[in-house]
């Protein structure tokens, strides 16, 4: 579904506790809604939408855009991930405001804590401010908080650190001005009281593994099935997060073409997995995976039509595997990770990645890719090119003229003697394929390797294998240049034909 359809149905179902319509920018109402919407479960301001839900479009939406970044930075306490887009619809261009629920409650905007009622967004009561602060509390023993006990400064790369604040500004996602390394991850709660937080390890560390070792991911890469002898790759990842991750890219980039074989067409059928697809499925992976326990990880497993990432974790509380499909709320496992991942911009629209992927798969002509929830991971699979039209196969129209050309004690006579002699050797579909070639070359009396090829509709790779097979047991014999040569039935095995004749 395209990203303006998805937006259309959201702004049919109206304002709500997490959707605020408006129709012109005004900056103090934007940053009210948005303060309160980061005081609950997060939510969206749209801009260029009546009250009625009638769209109406936004002029100057980039000079707004740029405007409000820096505004919002600075107006609303503590810092909080916003996410600012200009979406299309029809010929009109909106402007959407994304938060998640804060990590840090309560929010303040202009000396006041807001909260949403309804759709109403007005100052919190004193009630509700205390229970902000408690599940403040409640959330502050989260894991990826917890101090992260023998780890020092001289643990930390502190050029990647320096590095995250350079794109914070470069990107306009953070206000947090200098280059004191401590500062900012104090301003960001990776450091506190004297102590760096898990999450801190999790980001930064040198070498995580020697405080956490269940950063490890494995990769895998299978030449064929799962059960093939052959790993093409099994390799063990190490490294704080956006080093693996950059590997993990690196290795994407390079995946190249795959190929599948079509049985309803018998036909070969090159694709790629679309990159962008893969990395936001790793970077969420990454960002949302269980750290808590020693034995949770993250795989990923590659085979030659599929490609799946594994992740130790359950959804976040409110999410199904059907929201995942539509457009949803960003509901981070560990909102302090994710919101470093989102000041280094590597992800861009809050909540927006699942949707990303499906429109990746869905412009590449692949299967929709699929998640899945077990009692222990999340799992994402990627899936080759769609199913094409069944039709009639081509090694069937093959066969018919075969069979319409040989006789039955012809036929009989190849089927048992080709049986007989590489039944051990291979399985039943690749027999009866062999058994049709010899037939194919007794009636045309030669072929060439591509003309097999296509006459059966397989890579060449098959053929040369087949025509090996048949060689080696005295069936066919190679005459000619390697170029330009065909194959034939032998002198021996003709003779034998015409003795059943």
């Amino acid at each position: 579904m395209k990203v303006e359809q998805l937006l259309k149905d959201l702004i049919q179902q109206g304002e709500s506790e997490q959707l605020e319509f408006m129709e012109v920018v005004r900056k103090d109402s934007i940053a009210r809604n948005l303060c309160a919407f980061l005081n609950a479960d997060g939510g969206r301001v749209i801009i260029g939408v009546t009250d009625e839900g009638k769209a109406i479009g936004l002029s100057d939406a980039l000079k707004h855009k740029m405007e409000l970044q820096t505004y919002l930075l600075n107006v609303i306490i503590p810092d909080a991930p916003i996410s600012i887009s200009i979406e299309p619809i029809g010929q009109k261009e909106l402007l959407i405001f994304k938060v998640w629920g804060g990590s840090k409650q309560p929010y303040i905007y202009d000396g006041s804590i807001y909260h949403r009622r309804g759709v109403k967004t007005q100052k919190a009561t004193s009630k509700e401010i205390s229970a902000l602060i408690h599940d403040r509390k409640i959330a502050e023993q989260h894991w990826e908080r917890q101090i992260a006990f023998g780890v020092g400064i001289e643990d930390l790369d502190k050029n990647l650190i320096l590095s995250t604040i350079k794109e914070s500004r470069k990107k306009q996602r953070s206000n947090y001005e200098g280059y004191d390394i401590v500062g900012f991850l104090t301003h960001y709660g990776l450091y506190v009281n004297g102590s760096f937080t898990n999450a801190c390890v999790i980001l930064f560390a040198k070498n995580p593994t020697k405080f956490v070792p269940q950063v490890r991911v494995r990769l895998t890469e299978y030449a064929e099935g799962k059960t093939d002898d052959h790993l093409l790759r099994d390799e063990i990842f190490e490294g704080n997060l956006f080093n693996i991750r950059d590997r993990l890219e690196k290795y994407t980039n390079g995946l190249g073409v795959r190929s599948v074989f079509d049985k309803n067409q018998w036909k070969r059928i090159d694709f790629t997995f679309p990159k962008k697809a893969l990395q936001e499925g790793i970077i969420n992976a990454l960002m949302h995976r269980d750290y808590r326990s020693y034995s949770s990880g993250v795989t990923i497993s590659v085979y030659p039509d599929k490609f799946i990432i594994s992740n130790s974790g359950k959804l976040p509380d409110g999410i199904t595997i059907k929201d995942l499909k539509k457009n949803h709320g960003p509901h981070p496992v560990n909102p302090d990770i994710a919101h470093i991942v989102f000041l280094r911009g590597l992800i861009d629209k809050l909540g927006c990645g699942t949707i990303n992927i499906l429109g990746a798969c869905k412009s590449a002509g692949l299967k929709v890719p699929e998640w899945k929830e077990t009692s222990s991971d999340v799992v994402l699979t990627f899936n080759g090119p769609k199913a094409l039209a069944i039709k009639k196969p081509e090694h069937d129209a093959v066969n018919d003229a075969v069979n319409d050309a040989a006789n039955d004690a012809v036929k009989r006579f190849i089927s048992d003697a080709v049986n007989d002699a590489l039944s051990d050797a291979t399985n039943d579909a690749v027999i009866h394929r062999l058994i049709n070639e010899v037939l194919r070359l007794l009636i045309d009396g030669g072929k060439s390797l591509k003309e097999l090829m296509d006459d059966f509709g397989v890579a060449r790779a098959t053929m040369q294998r087949d025509m090996a097979l048949l060689k080696a047991h005295q069936f066919v014999v190679f005459e000619g240049s390697p170029k330009s040569g065909v194959y034939r039935l032998t002198e021996e095995f003709k003779i034998k034909i015409q003795l059943v004749l």
